[in-house]
Parts: C-alpha cells; structure tokens; sequence
C-alpha cells in the first residue's frame, strides 16, 4: 500500500519541539530588534481632537448649497464623507488649498515635516502630508470634530485650535459677503420699487383729479341715488303735466309753461348722464363702469407696490445687520489640549508582526528541510537553482 503521506498537527507541533532552541534563538532578538528599530526610528505621533456644533443664528442662508455646487474634487482625501451639507461646507474650507497654506505659514511645518525649497514639489507634498493629518468628521450626535496629527502633544493642539479659528473666520467672511451682497441687491429692489409705488400714487392722484372718483363704493351709491332722484323727479313732472292737460286742455298756458318745464328737465338730465355736472360734482353716469374699472385697477397697483414694499423692506434692514455682524458661527464644545499618549506607532502590535512574519518564514523553511521528500523532488532542486538567477541559461 502506498504509504500515507498526509501530515496531521502532531507533525508540526514535533517540528516545533525540535527546532525549539533556533526559534528562541532567532525570534527572541528579532522581537527585540524591531521594537528598538519601531522606538528609534520611526517618529511618535499624537492626536489632538476638537468638537464644536453650529451656531443656532449662523446666518449662511442657502451658502451651504452654494459650496455644495463646488464639488468634491479635492485633492486630497477629506475622511468620512458627512450626511449635512453645512458639514460638507466645513470640510470644503478645511481642505481648501488656501486654508492648509496659512496652517504650513503659521507653524512652518515644511521644516517640520523634513522638507526643504530644494525637494521637488516640496510645496505639494507638505500640503498633501497636512491634508492626511487631519480628520474632520460629524459625529453621531450631529456634532462635528477635527483631530489632527502632529509629531509633538503641544504641536498638535495648537494646529487643530488654528484651523477651528481660520474655519470660523472664513465662514464670518463668507456670511458677511452673502449679506453684502443681499443689502446690495435689496437696497436697489427697495429704491426701484419705492419708485414704482410714487408712480402708481401719482397716476391714482391724477385719476381722481380728472375723473372726480375719490372713493368709489360711497361715491357710486351717491351717485346713483342723485341720477334715481332726478329720474323721479322727471317722471313726477311728466305725470303734473299730463294731469294738467285733461283738467285744462293742451293748449292752457299753464300746461304750455309746465310743458317746456319738463323738456328743459329731460334735456338736463340727458346732457347729465352723458357729460356729467359742470362742476364735476356728479360725473356722467355713462362714464362710471368705465372709470370704476380705471380707479381699480391704479388703486390695485399702489396696493401691490405697498405689499411688495412692506416685504421688501425688513429684508433690506436684516440684511444691513447681517453685514455689520462678526459673531462666530462655530460654538466650540471642546478646543484641543496636548495629549498625554502617543496615538502612532502602536509599537506592541508592529513588533508582534514582525516577529509572527519571522516566525512564520523561518517555520516554511523548516517544514521544506524536515521534509526530504520534497527536498530531493524536482521542484525543489528548480527552486535552489533558480532562486537567485536573473538570466536564462544559453
């Protein structure tokens, strides 16, 4: 029968056994070496965080949307990607070239970082190592946090506090500009419309004038009741003369006089509802639908300016205290103080992976000389020739 080959735990654990003292040999002064390599060499890094939450009166209006429309193409990678466009907005000045640039001038961080003018595109990759050092998130409970890494607690500190303070100013600049320009654009809608409505009054005045409509319902009713009154008062004539004329006859003088009475009446009153009274007291009755019609629809354009004004208005004073404003729009929960810990390198975790990877080469290559099988097959033999040879054989 063909002898088993297959190879259970028992079989690694008496390789292990075996080859005990060259794994204490070789893992014990590499778990040492890396830690000391870690310790010496690689720089420590610390994280200081700050939280803040807007401003209940920030003032931005639709700004938000506006930077919205700017994109996401920085770059740079601005961490988690926040669910509120105000924490979308914050990111974008954050990341902003010009912010990250104040933040290398104030605290030179090109000598900071190792660099130096004679590094090409020196200017770049600080911006681009800054950019990676930051962290700004919105938490879970709708706040929003900045954490920076810096290679000193103090270092670290003092850069989140500064970009807390460039971020608030830029939003006070950027909500000054807004209202600026809104008391701008308000204050010429107040002075066209303010316009507008002088013109409306003024043709309503000339109106009035002309046409002798000062309040229209009153007037109407007024008007009416004299033209009734005179036609009742036609029609009582109309009736004396016909009472007059079978008692006396047609040609009585009496029903002569009350005759040309009553004509010069009808005459009068004709003349009256086509021209109205001389004076302009009562207006042709013929011209009231026509000049109600006219009266409405001035009065309904002074009553429109009036509204658009009374709106307007209030807007253009807001505006005008929006602009003199210089309130924060950040409240600042924590500022950043120098940690105590170091957050980079994690010196533990690295050095056990160090010593596991050598641990875990060295224990192959034990397996392939415990194993002499494989170390007289072919592929082995393939394997030591070929390791180390770059050029085909000719």
């Amino acid at each position: 029968m063909p002898e088993n080959k297959r190879i259970d735990l028992l079989d690694y654990l008496v390789v292990l056994i075996k080859w005990k003292k060259f794994l204490i040999a070789l893992l014990l002064p590499t778990l040492i070496i890396s830690y000391l390599m870690i310790y010496f060499l690689v720089e420590e890094q610390f994280d200081s965080s700050t939280l803040l939450v807007p401003a209940e009166e920030s003032g931005m209006g639709g700004l938000a949307g506006l930077l919205g429309n700017l994109g996401t193409n920085l770059p740079f990678n601005i961490g988690a990607t926040s669910s509120s466009p105000e924490m979308d907005m914050y990111n974008t000045i954050i990341y902003s070239r010009t912010n990250l640039e104040k933040v290398i001038e104030k605290f030179d961080l090109v000598n900071v970082y190792g660099l130096s003018p004679a590094i090409k595109d020196y200017r770049e990759k600080t911006l681009l190592i800054l950019a990676n050092s930051i962290n700004a998130t919105e938490t879970e409970y709708n706040a929003y946090e900045v954490k920076v890494r810096a290679k000193s607690p103090q270092l670290s500190a003092n850069i989140a506090n500064y970009i807390i303070q460039l971020l608030n100013e830029k939003l006070i600049e950027l909500r000054t500009q807004k209202s600026k320009n809104n008391r701008i654009f308000l204050g010429k809608r107040v002075i066209e419309i303010r316009q507008n409505l002088r013109n409306s009054e003024d043709s309503l005045l000339a109106f009035q004038k002309k046409s002798g409509i000062i309040e229209p319902e009153e007037q109407f009713k007024s008007i009416v009741s004299a033209y009734t009154t005179l036609e009742t008062e036609l029609i009582a004539k109309q009736i004396e003369r016909s009472i007059l004329e079978k008692l006396k006859g047609a040609n009585t003088p009496q029903v002569e006089n009350m005759q040309v009475e009553v004509e010069e009446f009808e005459k009068r009153l004709k003349e009256m509802k086509k021209h109205g009274t001389p004076e302009g007291m009562i207006p042709a009755l013929d011209s009231l639908p026509e000049n109600a019609i006219g009266y409405y629809r001035l009065f309904r354009e002074v009553e429109i300016n009036s509204k658009i004004l009374e709106f307007v208005l209030p807007l253009y004073e807001q505006a005008k205290i929006e602009e003199k404003k210089d309130i924060p729009t950040l409240q600042v929960i924590d500022y950043a103080v120098p940690p105590v810990k170091k957050s980079y390198p994690p010196r533990s975790i690295f050095t056990l992976l160090i010593t596991f990877s050598v641990f875990l080469i060295a224990f192959i290559f034990i397996l392939m000389k415990e194993n002499k099988n494989l170390q007289s097959s072919e592929k082995m033999k393939y394997i030591k020739e070929n390791m180390f040879r770059w050029r085909k054989r000719s």
